[in-house]
């Protein structure tokens, strides 16, 4: 293919099939669990919890609110004519806690365009990945599950003879396993690894096997449910890459305005010991927490998120990125 000429398929075609499958892959993987029970929001809202209801208090749940596990009754939670805001308001915070027992069908469609002082750099590249959230509560902490599926359109690389190409690929699948809690006083600990499996459809955009130690250190208010934190991963990279090793993670904050409204984003950042490469976004958006339905309410998540990377791109990489985000929020199937 003639470098100089525009990627096929047209970013039009990419763009579009990239959003079908984003709001497809999203509903079908929530419906089958939303049709069992309703996905009512899990109890009132974190400024109320030194106050909580009957049907939370029957739990005997004893600790920082984002810790409990419990689904309740928003109508009993909620006065009728509050019913859903505070829920909802909780139910945002809870989301942006990466402690947090919460069952969560996260997509999210990511738009970056890439630039750099490589011929054919400056491209614009779309990527659908879903990332479930699989929480295990348990006596003393949640034990947590998120893979990362991503799906490439125009994905970008550097050739050997150092111009960019671009491909549409399956990416590389990443897993991250966890174990920890908030506590009382709002301080979030988890502890875990992450691993990333070289999966991609592409040779070249094909990762290494990669494993290591993975930390979440952050603060939940417990008054107003705001958060703050972040996550940091050091991986190896085996069995090719002797120096093939990296920093990375995100930094996520999620300040609640009400209703379900926050001020929200989860930049992912990525140091590279091997190119000395250091991609840092940063990061501002919006987040709303809506329940649709009347019968069986079902709560989503919807959010967009720009981030701005600096330092600028050297020979290839992303200088901006928008991301959308549609999250449905299921029960516990293993919850009772």
């Amino acid at each position: 293919m003639n470098l100089t000429d525009e990627p096929s398929p047209p970013g039009v075609f990419r763009f579009a099939f990239a959003a079908v499958a984003f709001v497809a892959l999203t509903l079908c993987g929530s419906v089958s669990f939303a049709e069992d029970e309703p996905a009512d929001a899990l109890k009132p809202a974190a400024s109320d919890a030194a106050a909580p209801s009957s049907s939370c208090a029957a739990a005997g749940h004893t600790g920082h609110p984002h810790d409990d596990p419990t689904v309740c009754d928003v109508k009993k939670a909620t006065p009728p004519n509050k019913t859903g805001s505070n829920a909802a308001s909780d139910l945002a915070s809870k989301l942006a806690n990466p402690t947090a027992p919460v069952m969560a069908m996260n997509s999210f469609l990511d738009i970056t365009q890439n630039g750099g002082s490589a011929p054919g750099a400056h491209r614009a590249s779309f990527t659908y990945s879903f990332q479930p959230a699989f929480p295990f509560p348990t006596k003393r902490g949640n034990v947590i599950f998120r893979p990362l599926i991503p799906i490439e359109f125009g994905a970008p690389y550097v050739t050997t003879a150092g111009t960019v190409d671009t491909a549409v690929a399956f990416g590389n699948i990443s897993l991250d396993t966890l174990y920890g809690k908030t506590l009382k006083n709002g301080l979030m600990v988890m502890g875990g690894f992450s691993t990333l499996f070289p999966t991609s459809s592409k040779s070249e955009l094909r990762a290494d096997w990669a494993l290591g130690p993975e930390v979440v250190l952050g603060y939940a208010s417990p008054k107003n449910g705001n958060v703050y934190g972040t996550i940091t991963q050091f991986t190896w990279s085996f069995p090719t890459r002797a120096d093939g090793q990296s920093v990375g993670g995100q930094y996520f904050y999620a300040i609640n305005l009400g209703q379900g409204w926050q001020i929200a984003a989860q930049p992912v950042w990525s140091f590279s010991r091997e190119t000395k490469v250091l991609r840092f976004p940063l990061g501002v958006g919006f987040a709303k927490v809506a329940v649709f339905g009347k019968k069986k309410r079902q709560p989503i998540k919807l959010g967009v998120q720009l981030w701005g990377y600096a330092p600028p791109p050297d020979a290839s990489g992303p200088e901006w990125q928008l991301r959308f985000t549609i999250a449905p929020v299921i029960p516990l199937p293993w919850k009772k």
